[in-house]
């Protein structure tokens, strides 16, 4: 199997596939023997000769180098690592059904050949191929078969026989084509959504199998969001890292929305920052409380001033957050509490780097976390304006995709981050 790394195409961090996922007849395999608890009844379902099945999950149990069953006369029952994999097997393919029935779905019209090939949800997950599966993703991140084929270390030809096959068996349009290059249809772009998500069970599966081996490996990706993670994130990881070295972590800022589309399709693996509403499919878990505090270069002019007050404060330009986030709100809030209007927004940034580079060179003033704020004064790099910011209290936490057990890996960046919050609350 190819293992070359695939990019998310939100965030262009690499994220290689673990070879477990170039084994997709042998986890189907696994799936079936546990749940129709015999090897006979398993090939019956999905429609193999019951020496193959034995055969596959034997290889299986040789690659996880686990039992993954305890045969007896009654038949097969699962091991606690069988029953995580097949579970895990389970989702996978029921995301490949889901990413088939959602093409199906946004396509105006399926072509007349569909319905004689049998494309259904059911077939395409049982029979499509990962080297197909791969050719959808490397073509959505870079919009040519040429360059698709550069990526995956294949030729030209095997990347448009393995989209052609993939369409066959979806029963629709997954691409247009022209000069420009190629790019997905709308069901093209339903079905790779539901294909990264089935990629993110083939790494947690990966991250099991380490786990049974007593390692924790492999790569876990955060999203973070502005004003909320300078201080107890990189302890975190830090000690995550200390205790895990195998363990690879990349953290990569961005919007909300940005970060909620690659977290909902697993080019992200978690969200830490000020909780807001969340869709369905995301839950959150509370860190901690903690309220804004503004900031100001060293000898700035309002620190000359004494008994300072908000209003004050609206003498000098701010770096302002971007309208309809969460710091935004909680600025207004604090403005409205003294009856005032906020500061003109003529410049807004999400980034910290640049809302930190800015204020240390000019009189802007700006928001940022009480702690971070603290912390940059104790550092002499900054200065934490003696101005009360009432009703910006936020709620900061991580955010993570429902209903998916995390992996061994992810479950060890979490444990930090709770970890790091308690050790930096006691302080």
């Amino acid at each position: 199997m190819n293992n070359s790394p695939l990019r998310d195409a939100g965030s262009g961090a690499p994220r290689a596939l673990p070879p477990i996922a170039g084994r997709l007849k042998a986890l189907r395999c696994v799936a079936a023997v546990a749940a129709q608890g015999s090897a006979m009844r398993a090939a019956e379902a999905i429609h193999l000769s019951q020496p193959a099945v034995t055969r596959a999950v034997l290889e299986m149990e040789t690659f996880c180098g686990t039992p993954l069953f305890e045969r007896g006369a009654r038949g097969m029952l699962a091991t606690v690592p069988g029953a995580r994999l097949a579970q895990r097997a389970g989702q996978l393919f029921a995301q490949l059904a889901a990413g088939a029935e959602e093409a199906l779905a946004q396509s105006p019209t399926r072509p007349a050949t569909a319905g004689r090939r049998g494309a259904t949800p059911q077939r395409f997950a049982g029979t499509v191929t990962v080297a197909q599966l791969k050719a959808l993703v490397a073509v959505a991140a870079t919009a040519s078969e040429v360059n698709a084929a550069r990526w995956l270390g294949i030729s030209q030809p095997s990347v448009h026989r393995a989209l052609r096959n993939l369409e066959d068996l979806a029963g629709v349009a997954l691409f247009l084509s022209s000069v420009r290059g190629t790019r997905l249809t709308d069901a093209g772009e339903a079905l790779l959504r539901r294909v990264k998500l089935a990629f993110g069970e083939a790494r947690a599966m990966a991250s099991d199998i380490a786990g049974w081996r007593g390692e924790v490996r492999g790569r876990v990706v955060i999203g973070t969001l502005p004003l909320s993670v300078t201080l107890f994130l990189p302890k975190a990881i830090d000690a995550a890292r200390r205790q895990h070295p195998e363990l690879e972590i990349t953290v990569i800022d961005g919007t909300y929305e940005s970060l909620m589309r690659q977290l909902r399709s697993a080019d992200v693996d978690a969200i830490v920052g000020a909780l807001r509403p969340a869709p369905p499919e995301v839950r959150q878990e509370l860190l901690f409380e903690e309220p804004l505090a503004v900031i100001a270069r060293p000898g700035h002019p309002c620190l000359a001033r004494r008994a300072l007050r908000l209003a004050d404060l609206l003498a000098w330009e701010w770096v302002m957050p971007l309208q309809d986030t969460p710091a935004h709100a909680a600025l207004q809030r604090a403005f409205a509490a003294q009856g005032l209007d906020l500061p003109p927004d003529a410049l807004q940034a999400n980034n910290a780097l640049f809302t930190r580079s800015l204020v240390g060179l000019t009189d802007r003033l700006a928001l940022t976390s009480h702690s971070q704020a603290l912390a940059d004064e104790r550092a002499g790099s900054f200065r934490l304006v003696p101005v009360p910011l009432p009703e910006t209290t936020r709620r900061i936490g991580v955010a993570l995709r429902n209903g998916v057990e995390p992996s061994p890996d992810l479950a060890a960046v979490l444990e930090a981050m709770r970890q790091a919050v308690g050790y930096s609350r006691a302080a």
